[in-house]
Formats: C-alpha cells, sequence, structure tokens
C-alpha cells in the first residue's frame, strides 16, 4: 500500500521535461527581454544625447548671430519651445549672467536663476550634466561661442518615458507571446521525447503478464534504441530460462519417474508370478536395487547441483598437488579404458601446486575423463595434460570420441542435455555430470571451454587460479549468476 503511495506522488519523467523546458525558456526569455530593454535605452539614450547636441550647437550658432540676444518670439526662441516640445518637456535658456532670456513654460521669463548645476556648467567645472530618473531625465548643457561659455541650456524631459512605456510593453508581450509558444514546444517535445519511453513500458506490462511474444521495434532516440534492444535481448533470455525450466521439470520428472517405473514393473511382475523362484526373486530384488541405486545417484546429483548453484556450497580450498590428484583419477578410471582397449595418456610439463576443493575437483574431472571413456569408440585414446602458468594452472582433455555435433554444443553444460539419450542412459549417466563439472569449475573462479566436431573427437579445457583469494571469491559469485541457467 505505502509502494502505491509512492508510486503516485512520484512525478513524471513527461512532466518533468515539460517543466524542465520551460524553465530553460523562460530564463532564456527572461534574460532577452531585460537585455533587449537595457540595449534599447542605451540607443535610446545615446540617440537623445547626440540629437540634443546638435540641437545646442544649431541654438549657439543663432544665439551668437543675434548678438547674444532673444527678442521676443523670435527664430532664437522658437528653438527653444521646439526643443521643449521634442522632448516632450521643458526648456530655457540661462545667458552669462544667469537670467533666463527664454523658458519654453514662460513662467520664468527674464527672472535670474540660481543654481549648482547651472553655475558648474557655467564655470566650465563640468563639461555637461546629464542626470535620469525614471520620471524624468535633465539635461544641463554649455551654450558656446568658439571656447568661451555664453549661456547654458536647461532641459527636462519627461518625454522618453512613454517612449520606454511602448517598448517595454512590446517586449513584454513578446515575451509573453514567447512563453507561451515555448510552453506548447514543451509540452510537444515532452511528448515526443517520452513517447518511444510509453510504448516499452507498456510492452514491459504485458511481459509482467507472460506476453513475450512480442519484440520491440528499435527506434528513435540513439538511449532508446539502446534500452529497446537490451530488453529485446532480456526478453529472449526469459524465454529461454523459461523454456529451459519447463524443459528442466520435465526431464526431472521423467528422470525420476523412469527408475520408479522399472521398479514396479519388476515388483508386479514377481506378484503376479506365483511360481516365481528364489533365483528369479534374487535377480528381481538386484535389478531393483539397481534402480534404487541410480534414484538416488539423480537426487544427490540434483541437490549437489543446487547447492552450487544457490551459493549454499563451501568451497574446501587447500594446498594440493595437482599432479598427484589426476595421476589418482586416471588410475582409478583406467580399468574401465581397458576393458574397451582405450589407452590414457598423461602428461605434465611441471609440478602444480594449488588451492583447490579436493573432492569438487576430482568430482568435475572425474566427470570429464569418464565421458571421454563413455562416448568413446573402441581401440581409441584418451589424452591428459597438465600445464601451468604464474596465476593458473590448465588441465586439458582431448579424446578420439563420437565428438558433439555443431548445434548441441552450446547445450551440452545444461542439465539433463544429452547428445545421444539412449546411449547414455545404457552408460549409467544421469544427464547432469558436466552441468556439475561447470559448476565446480565456476566455484573455483575457474573457466572452461569445448572444442569438438562430430566424428572428430572432444577436447574439454579448464582454467583454474592457482590461489583462492576474496576478490576471486567475489568474481566467482558474479561469474556463476551470469552463468546460471534455471
Amino acid at each position: 500500500m505505502e509502494g502505491k503511495k509512492n508510486k503516485k506522488n512520484r512525478i513524471s519523467l513527461q512532466l518533468f521535461l515539460t517543466i524542465s523546458i520551460l524553465f530553460i525558456c523562460i530564463i532564456i526569455l527572461s534574460v532577452y527581454s531585460y537585455a533587449s530593454m537595457s540595449v534599447h535605452s542605451e540607443i535610446r539614450e545615446k540617440e537623445i544625447n547626440k540629437s540634443l547636441r546638435q540641437q545646442n550647437v544649431i541654438l549657439a550658432e543663432k544665439y551668437v548671430k543675434n548678438g547674444y540676444k532673444i527678442y521676443g518670439d523670435n527664430d532664437l526662441s522658437g528653438n527653444v519651445d521646439t526643443i521643449a516640445s521634442f522632448y516632450n518637456g521643458r526648456a530655457f535658456f540661462v545667458n552669462d549672467e544667469y537670467k533666463i532670456l527664454r523658458d519654453s513654460y514662460g513662467s520664468r521669463q527674464d527672472s535670474f536663476i540660481v543654481s549648482q548645476k547651472i553655475m558648474e556648467v557655467m564655470n566650465g567645472d563640468k563639461a555637461e550634466i546629464i542626470e535620469k530618473s525614471v520620471l524624468k531625465s535633465e539635461y544641463v548643457m554649455p551654450v558656446m561661442d568658439n571656447d568661451d561659455i555664453v549661456g547654458v541650456l536647461v532641459v527636462v524631459s519627461g518625454g522618453d518615458t512613454l517612449n520606454k512605456t511602448k517598448t517595454y510593453i512590446y517586449i513584454i508581450i513578446t515575451f509573453v507571446v514567447l512563453c507561451i509558444l515555448s510552453v506548447i514546444a514543451a509540452i510537444m517535445l515532452a511528448a515526443v521525447s517520452v513517447k518511444d519511453l510509453k510504448n516499452i513500458n507498456v510492452q514491459i506490462e504485458d511481459a509482467r503478464d507472460g506476453k513475450m511474444d512480442k519484440l520491440l521495434d528499435v527506434k528513435g532516440f540513439s538511449e532508446y534504441e539502446m534500452l529497446t534492444e537490451n530488453y529485446n535481448l532480456t526478453v529472449n533470455r526469459l524465454m529461454v530460462i523459461d523454456s529451459s525450466r519447463q524443459e528442466f521439470v520435465s526431464n526431472v520428472s521423467h528422470e525420476l519417474k523412469t527408475p520408479i517405473t522399472s521398479m514396479k514393473v519388476l515388483a508386479d511382475s514377481l506378484v503376479q508370478n506365483e511360481d516365481a523362484t528364489l533365483e528369479m526373486y534374487k535377480e528381481f530384488m538386484s535389478d531393483i536395487v539397481e534402480e534404487v541405486d541410480r534414484e538416488n545417484t539423480i537426487i544427490n546429483d540434483l541437490l549437489a547441483l543446487v547447492r552450487m548453484e544457490n551459493n549454499s556450497e563451501k568451497l574446501n580450498a587447500e594446498e594440493k598437488n595437482i599432479n598427484e590428484l589426476i595421476q589418482l583419477i586416471v588410475k582409478r578410471v583406467n580399468p574401465i579404458a581397458l576393458s574397451r582397449g582405450i589407452e590414457i595418456t598423461y602428461e605434465s610439463y611441471k609440478d602444480v601446486i594449488a588451492e583447490v576443493d579436493e573432492t569438487k575437483l576430482t568430482s568435475a574431472l572425474s566427470n570429464i575423463i569418464e565421458n571421454a571413456i563413455k562416448y568413446n569408440v573402441d581401440n581409441g585414446w584418451i589424452k591428459v595434460t597438465l600445464n601451468a602458468d604464474n596465476k593458473y594452472f590448465h588441465v586439458k582433455v582431448a579424446d578420439s570420441g563420437v565428438g558433439i555435433p555443431e548445434d548441441c554444443k552450446h547445450r551440452v553444460f545444461d542439465r539433463f542435455f544429452r547428445v545421444d539419450k539412449a546411449r547414455s542412459r545404457d552408460t549409467g549417466g544421469t544427464g547432469l555430470g558436466l552441468a556439475i563439472t561447470k559448476n565446480i569449475v565456476l566455484m573455483h573462479g575457474g573457466v572452461i571451454k569445448l572444442y569438438s566436431e562430430s566424428g572428430q573427437g572432444t577436447t574439454f579445457t579448464i582454467k583454474i587460479p592457482l590461489r583462492q583469494d576474496n576478490n576471486q571469491e567475489e568474481d566467482k559469485s558474479k561469474s556463476k549468476s551470469r552463468n546460471k541457467r534455471v
């Protein structure tokens, strides 16, 4: 219940992408809008300053030409009023005696003005004074006659605020429109981005419900293609595992049922035969004992295999002489080989001392060599070799046997798999020997490989570390997990 609750509280990838893209777009648009306003204000200010200076030069020329006088509504007065009108504010002209010769408002015409700003410009302390605020801009500029200051032009403007407001409104409207477009683009982009992911999720849900017969098409973004390929590989693997599991259950049932069926037939034969002799009872009971032993062997092999695959089987590694261990195995199986005229040769290239579990490794090597005898031709040969480097020892078992067909090589280590089922049962095999052998090799952190051709014999190579340490134990666990078959 808590898991479902947490799941509902999680944000979807599509919503996350939408918000993220929108957030980035808004930040970019905000920076753009701020930069646009700043650039526009700077350009507008430069234009105003340039225009005002030009007007001031014209005004100075006319003032000097008129003999430093302004007469009523003459041309010079019109210039002052034009400046005031153009900048939507107030302008007045002050001569070098601090008398206002012309006020565009007319309220201070012919009066005197005392102002620190005007005095600083008039005295040449400052070339000009420009002060700006949100509501107004004030310009105090000298009127020059060559290098002499003969007056001051003062312009107080509020008109640029309107232009700024219009510009700001335009930028804000553009910002809002772009934000709306960004929202639409973010939603569409997020939807497209997660479309393939949703399809993959639907397919995974179908697979969870057992519908694994469909594979996804590899398309879309490269990450989705990789995810799709991995999903298809996983589904194929699951299908193989499911098929192997079903086959395993079927094989286990068959292998365990066969001895029981044989025992039942033998027992029924004794029960139904009223004239059975003591010798017949002994013979039939002997056959029943063999079937019981066979059943017990299968069960023990199964239990050993399960323990190894579940990592519940411990590796009791001790230093052992591998040369002596292989010699004992060859000596034990040699009579069986000689009964069929098969010659076993053992060759060691160096003395090998390694940390191994003697019981388990003996079982693994015995399985390989006994298989080489079982599936060999009469009067054939088996060659066992041992070598080592500074990290690993290598065991190779080659034979002149019947070989393994190409289509069966990848399954020889599967449980209950037999290349020739009839012959395997005749030789007493359970079909678990190579599966157990592989797990024993993996427990030692080693590798087992197979080389074979049908009718050309078979070669098994085993590579096992000379020392068993903690890192190797971890590697063995990982390797077993990767190679484990259900």
